[in-house]
C-alpha cells in the first residue's frame, strides 16, 4: 500500500491493518499510529512501514473467492 492509499482508506473508515491482523492502523491526531490489539502496545507508523499495510475486508474477500 502507498501512503496516499493508506490515508484515503483511513479517511473512509476502513479497517486498515499492518503486518498482520493483530495490528490496527489508526489516526492519532496528525500521526498515523498502530496498536497491537492483544496487549495495547502502540507506536507511530514510519513511512518505510506503510507498504506492509492492507485493508482487512479486502484481503478477506480475496481469500473467500478462492
Amino acid at each position: 500500500m502507498k501512503l496516499r492509499e493508506l490515508t484515503k482508506a483511513l479517511a473512509q473508515g476502513k479497517d486498515v491493518r499492518w503486518a498482520s491482523d493483530g495490528y490496527k492502523v489508526y489516526w492519532d491526531g496528525d500521526m498515523i499510529s498502530v496498536i497491537y490489539e492483544n496487549n495495547g502496545f502502540n507506536c507511530a507508523l514510519d513511512v518505510s512501514e506503510v507498504e506492509r499495510c492492507y485493508i482487512k475486508e479486502e484481503l478477506e474477500s480475496c481469500r473467500n473467492m478462492t
